[in-house]
């Protein structure tokens, strides 16, 4: 069966890649940054880079931004149990890259993800020889999986989620989607509903455990005093948000006169398309990329792998892709600023963050909003009450706290996989 499945991903994979090719470079030409280690796409390491990398690392993927903020979570916590081991992670897009470059060191060697092609991936599974091949959260390439289990590599699914959309997608390839989940060694899972899904599938249960998320494992820092200058940030926006938020701000800063605003688009290359707008409504602002700081006009953050930095600095964290406006919905990621101890904000439309955004609403932990004048009522009444911000974040870490230790646990597995 898994043989099949590899004939047709193969037989499938080059035409779709042709057809999926024109809109691919248009991104390419708008975000940038993927000419860096162009070769490294095409699964051409230099001498120097493979003398470096050797052989026996654990080789994780992780596509982009949050995926490579898991990978190095479990990375970090697996070094320091096991200070001898070294790292290959890849990652497919230029942030995620970016993310990941910002970590290098000797034992940890940042590359872009080579393209899944059979004869590229098993060439370089030789080469490099890696003692573990994990992929992070849902980014599985079958080529790379088929070529580690010929060689006797373990292959791991870590930090994974199966969201009720998803399983039935895969329901409807029947006995394909079990034979290809059952040749992983491992399935490391952030919830308890995900096993349940998985196991619908036919996938076998002593593959799978559950171990929390690591992306939410983090202690929650003390919410801060509210600074005299209080500030409003919007992360990770997609189109047809930042208007609304904009709308937004603009009556607040006429009760709030030293209101600043910050926003953090999930897709930096849109920084124009946004100060236009912006501007449309009658608000000036600067980019972050040409020195833009914190004022009485908004900031618009449009440099890469600064937005943490920012969760502390802020009073209240709108979380994007989540307004029934956005071009995009599903949500992004709303722990993090939680964990910087900062009150948040989301849309009503966060599918791909249940059933946890359901629990922190629910419990008081987060606050949802429709529109900008929602935005209003909500940012008024805690820019006003330290005591409901600091109900906000100890109601987040009482939702947080089955999260505890997943990185640890995630560890404990892999350490009793490769023995």
């Amino acid at each position: 069966m898994s043989r099949l499945i590899l004939f047709l991903y193969n037989l499938l994979f080059l035409p779709t890649l042709l057809i999926l090719l024109p809109g691919y470079l248009l991104r390419i030409k708008k975000r940038g940054g993927y000419g860096h280690k162009a070769a490294q796409r095409l699964g051409i390491l230099d001498y120097e880079t493979l003398e470096r990398i050797g052989r026996g690392r654990i080789w994780i993927h992780a596509v982009s931004v949050g995926e490579a903020g898991i990978a190095l979570k479990f990375i970090r916590e697996f070094h320091s149990r096991n200070s001898d081991a070294r790292f290959l992670v890849s990652s497919t897009t230029s942030t995620g890259l970016a993310i990941l470059e910002r970590s290098a060191s000797p034992w940890l060697e940042p590359i872009a993800n080579p393209v899944d092609f059979p004869f590229i991936t098993g060439r370089l599974l030789k080469q490099l020889r890696p003692s573990a091949l994990l992929f992070v959260e849902a980014d599985l390439w079958p080529n790379r999986v088929a070529a580690a289990k010929k060689l006797g590599i373990p292959v791991v699914l870590l930090n994974a989620r199966l969201s009720s959309r998803s399983e039935r997608r895969f329901r409807m390839l029947g006995p394909f989607a079990s034979a290809w989940f059952n040749q992983l060694d491992l399935i490391t899972l952030s919830e308890d509903g995900d096993g349940e899904r998985f196991l619908s599938l036919g996938v076998r249960p002593d593959i799978l455990r559950v171990t929390g998320n690591i992306k939410y494992d983090s202690a929650l820092s003390q919410c801060p005093p509210l600074e005299q200058v209080p500030t409003l940030l919007a992360a990770s926006t997609h189109a047809g948000e930042e208007e609304e938020i904009a709308r937004a701000y603009r009556v607040l800063h006429d009760e709030y006169p030293g209101l600043r605003l910050v926003i953090a688009p999930r897709h930096v290359e849109r920084r124009q398309e946004i100060r236009q707008a912006l501007m449309a409504l009658g608000l000036p602002c600067h980019l972050r990329s040409e020195g833009g700081n914190p004022s009485i006009e908004a900031l618009i953050l449009d440099t890469t792998g600064e937005l943490a930095s920012w969760y502390p600095r802020a009073t209240v964290v709108f979380v994007g892709k989540s307004l029934s406006c956005s071009i995009n919905k599903g949500g992004q990621n709303m722990i993090e600023p939680l964990q910087a101890g900062v009150p948040v904000l989301i849309g009503p439309l966060t599918g791909n963050f249940e059933p946890l955004a359901t629990q922190l609403c629910d419990s008081g932990a987060a606050l949802r909003v429709n529109d900008h004048r929602d935005m209003i009522d909500a940012v008024r009444s805690l820019l006003g009450n330290q005591s409901k911000r600091v109900a906000m974040i100890t109601a987040a870490a009482g939702v947080l706290k089955p999260h505890q230790g997943a990185a640890q646990r995630n560890c404990e597995l892999l350490e009793g996989l490769m023995g």
